[in-house]
């Protein structure tokens, strides 16, 4: 009978700490692919972000907003807060960009807040930008 319950116990303990991993790898995830995205949008590769980041549904309007900002030149990015919530599959992660319109010289700063879900099928889930990119005035 102790036995038993020492082997429930343990049962218990690891499937627990599988589901703490679990929500650690989607974490991890999340700022992986946040880290990725923002660097795309500093570099000037949005045109490969349209097809790895916004899920199908959104791409044509995301397309349509990177061409708008194509005289933008993204100089710096800061990340000032980042929530993820695993258990629903969503995530916020609001940032300020720094950037110039060409021809101006002028750095101006704009605040985006990007709202992120983890999408797909039961074993191919990953986080998709559920938000456009930003107006840079």
């Amino acid at each position: 009978m102790l036995l038993r319950m020492m082997l429930l116990i343990v049962v218990v303990a690891l499937l627990g700490g599988c589901e703490t991993m679990q929500k650690r790898n989607i974490a991890w995830e999340l700022d992986e692919n946040s880290k990725r995205y923002n660097k795309m949008l500093r570099w000037r590769e949005m045109d490969t972000a349209v097809y790895v980041f916004p899920p199908e549904e959104l791409q044509q309007e995301f397309a349509r907003k990177v061409q708008a900002a194509k005289n933008v030149t993204v100089t710096d990015f800061r990340i000032k807060k980042m929530e993820c919530f695993p258990e629903k599959g969503e995530a916020t992660v609001i940032l300020d960009i720094d950037y110039y319109r060409e021809p101006s010289i002028t750095v101006k700063t704009v605040e985006d807040r990007q709202e992120w879900k983890y999408l797909g099928e039961k074993d191919n889930k990953r986080w998709r930008l559920m938000t456009l990119p930003p107006d840079f005035p």
